[in-house]
């Protein structure tokens, strides 16, 4: 779930398939490549990985368009409390903000537990439109991850699931001592993200398999509780841009809910200062945007449209 303090949620209320290679690289005979499904609100992946550079191949099965955040849990913590102790902190606390009960929101967020505030946001693919299927790369530590999509429907998260009984949209992810010898991947393109400068890239992306670097040069918890992260949109003539723009702020009431403006073909999930992911995708002739899940990323240089074999970017 996105994170939480006090500050920032008054700052949200002032501003207030078939598996299909679509969009995807190749992964035939690649080593060290985990495949996650998405069908219907679950994801099926493995139970344990080795630590160290792994592919994450991300085939989106269902209806529905979905990401998969990789978040190491604090030590001792399972899904089981994740699930009891977060998901529905988070529902009740969007269902009070929509109907304007802010005081009544701001008690509901403050049960969150302690633990919380010590979830590492591991990176992992972004968002990625029914039917495709998106390709990152990320390093990973020994440890429980918690596999995560909170994509809205009809205004409820994926990863909550109202039986008490059941679990939403996350998955449990071990990763082992034993250390994967899948080599950090080589780039096309390279992105930097800051809060200060958004999204800067160095290297045109052209037709065909292109592999971006994405470097997270800092981090922050922005308006919406939320670190940057990027995600690439394929973007129409009818396209509209303020309307993608709001629509990646999941604060909003219609914000990071299904159906999407635009057809997602993946990206990198937010991650921690320092990092680098890789993410690999085949570029089409047309009209793109890397675009960040924050508030008003067209006011903060986090909304990059460019084009592709159709005369420059």
């Amino acid at each position: 779930m996105p994170r939480w303090t006090p500050g920032h949620l008054l700052l949200v209320i002032a501003t207030a398939c078939a598996p299909s290679d679509r969009g995807a690289a190749s992964t035939e005979d690649t080593p060290n490549v985990v495949n996650i499904v998405a069908r219907g609100l679950t994801f099926e992946a493995p139970d344990s990985i080795p630590s160290g550079w792994t592919t994450f191949r991300f085939a989106n099965e269902s209806e529905m368009i979905h990401f998969a955040i990789l978040e190491r849990l604090p030590e001792g913590i399972t899904i089981k409390e994740q699930q009891e102790a977060v998901a529905p902190v988070f529902q009740e606390g969007l269902r009070l903000l929509s109907a304007g009960q802010v005081d009544a929101a701001l008690s509901a967020f403050g049960t969150l537990p302690e633990w919380f505030g010590n979830i590492v946001f591991s990176g992992g693919p972004g968002l990625t439109s029914p039917g495709y299927t998106s390709q990152t790369t990320v390093r990973l530590t020994p440890g429980r991850y918690l596999i995560e999509c909170y994509v809205k429907t009809a205004g409820v998260f994926h990863s909550y699931n109202p039986d008490p009984a059941a679990y939403g949209m996350v998955r449990e992810l071990i990763v082992t001592d034993m250390v994967s010898d899948l080599a950090e991947p080589s780039a096309t393109v390279r992105v930097t993200l800051s809060a200060a400068r958004g999204i800067e890239v160095a290297g045109d992306p052209v037709v065909g398999q292109q592999t971006i670097a994405v470097y997270f040069e800092d981090q922050i918890v922005h308006e919406n509780f939320v670190g940057h992260d990027l995600h690439l949109a394929r973007l129409t003539d009818s396209t509209d841009l303020d309307g993608l723009a709001k629509w990646m702020d999941w604060s909003q009431p219609n914000g990071l809910q299904t159906p999407a403006p635009v057809e997602f073909l993946g990206g990198a999930d937010d991650m921690a200062a320092g990092n680098t992911e890789y993410f690999t995708v085949t570029l089409e002739p047309g009209r793109y945007a890397w675009i960040s899940e924050v508030t008003n990323p067209d006011q903060k240089g986090m909304l990059k449209p460019f084009t592709v074999g159709m005369g420059g970017n």
